[in-house]
């Protein structure tokens, strides 16, 4: 899934509008979560291990049980760029034969402005892309300026926008809508081995996804120990309004090529040991294999002068087609007293050359009767594609690949969060997560050119988001 125009990079679905790194360790943790509910004896010491000396409240898996969970995502990142309202919505149901089926609901909707890729200058800068065709309106308003349609000689109409001197390139004042869809089915095949499948759809304006995953778990070892196995594979269409551009082409207004496809496989096996009564761990290893169309279609990348580092030209970026990744994901849920600790570690690499690290760890503290507390920190650092480049250099031949998306750069990022929660009725809980996150990264390289030594062009991301939402169990 990406994250619509000028897109933000590829996005979990739970969360699809937070950055990739943050996502990143999200989708391990969720992976953890999966191989849990795998295992029956796994998953009641984990009842206890994530609720202190209080089990009840988590009853996802047991029998005859149809569990709602409802929330609602606001996110915000600085300085006017996106802000997004996400609600989503989930029922399982579980069987007395212990049969599980789920679906879930999320609307996503998106505004504000994105990084275009282009470098700062000292000097205006003004951006020509396609219009949305003839009789359109765009009416765009921000501190960076706005957009204009203008008819060119020709009969082609195009849309302009001018960016203040000194300032990020952005291209101001988008507005879409993201719905998705999953599916998923567990059958209890006996009383040590669990098969599950699902699948998921989501659909925007201009992306399409369409994915299919299966898994099996078996209990051994007196069911303390849980080994699971799962594949995924998912199917992509990117379909931008003007075309997909060639890698390398001069950015204007006209018309580009037809509709990418991409596709992706992934595969996880993992461990999980109850390794006492108090201390619950994990072990994951994936691997995928990502093929076809990875460009962003929106973003562009500098021709500067070799001598000043003034702008004379933007091409849209080029990478890959093809992109193997692996990593390891370490998990343990810790009880200790009446508190439980939630620590993790992930390392991942990919053939692009970024090679990151994850670690993450978290405290449910409860206070008094029915409400906790559950204080957060995650921490990731990742190197740079090995395309990745802030600009390119006018006069020098043009590399096979190159991108100035600071996602692809080396840099790190910070996240600090705080969830409580509050039981109501017998099986019911109210919760509010708040997390900040934070992108860190080298304002330039070393050898800038002219003016770029004097200008930031590293685009991290700094942004707070809210979710807030309420569960229920139904016996």
């Amino acid at each position: 899934m990406q994250l619509k125009k000028r897109h933000m990079g590829p996005i979990s679905r739970a969360l699809s509008l937070l950055t990739a790194n943050l996502l990143m360790a999200n989708a391990a943790e969720a992976q953890v979560g999966a191989a849990i509910n795998a295992s029956g004896s796994a998953r009641n010491y984990a009842d206890g291990a994530v609720n202190g000396t209080d089990s009840s409240n988590d009853t996802s898996g047991q029998l005859n049980t149809v569990v709602v969970d409802s929330a609602v995502l606001f996110y915000q990142e600085k300085g006017g760029r996106v802000q997004a309202v996400e609600p989503t919505g989930s029922v399982v149901y579980t069987n007395s034969y212990g049969d599980a089926y789920s679906v879930k609901v999320t609307s996503d909707s998106l505004t504000g402005a994105t990084p275009n890729g282009a470098t700062p200058s000292s000097h205006p800068q003004t951006f020509t892309t396609p219009a949305r065709g003839a009789g359109s309106t765009v009416t765009v308003t921000s501190a960076s300026g706005g957009s204009t349609l203008v008819n060119l000689p020709g009969g082609l109409q195009v849309r302009q926008y001018t960016i203040a001197p000194n300032t990020l390139p952005v291209d101001n004042g988008f507005r879409d809508n993201r719905y998705a869809l999953d599916l998923g089915y567990t059958r209890q095949l006996d009383s040590v081995s669990k098969w599950s499948i699902g699948g998921a759809y989501s659909q925007e304006r201009d992306y399409t996804s369409f994915s299919v995953n299966t898994g099996y778990s078996r209990d051994v070892n007196h069911k303390n120990t849980t080994l699971s196995l799962s594949a995924n594979f998912e199917y992509d269409r990117s379909r931008p309004f003007f075309g997909s551009p060639t890698p390398f082409a001069v950015m204007d207004g006209t018309q580009k090529g037809p509709n990418q496809t991409k596709t992706v496989i992934s595969v996880v096996a993992g461990v999980t040991q109850v390794m006492n009564r108090r201390w619950l761990a994990q072990l994951n290893i994936s691997a995928g294999q990502n093929s076809g169309y990875q460009n962003d279609p929106y973003r562009i990348i500098s021709v500067v002068d070799p001598t000043f580092g003034a702008p004379l030209q933007y091409l849209y970026e080029s990478r890959p087609r093809s992109r193997f990744r692996e990593s390891i994901y370490w998990g343990n849920k810790v009880a200790l007293g009446p508190t439980v600790a939630d620590v993790s570690a992930r390392a991942y690499h990919d053939s692009w050359g970024i090679t990151s690290f994850t670690g993450e760890i978290s405290e449910r503290v409860p206070l008094v009767a029915g409400f906790y507390i559950e204080p957060s920190a995650r921490y990731y650092h990742q190197s740079a594609a090995n395309f990745f480049q802030y600009y390119l250099v006018s006069g020098t031949p043009l590399p096979s690949f190159a991108s100035s998306d600071s996602r692809l750069s080396k840099f790190s990022a910070t996240t600090f969060g705080v969830k409580a929660g509050l039981k109501i009725l017998t099986d019911g809980e109210l919760y509010v997560l708040g997390e900040t996150y934070k992108q860190t990264g080298a304002a330039g390289p070393p050898n800038a050119i002219g003016d770029l030594a004097n200008q930031n062009l590293f685009s991290g991301v700094k942004a707070t988001s809210i979710v807030a939402g309420i569960r229920y169990t139904f016996r």
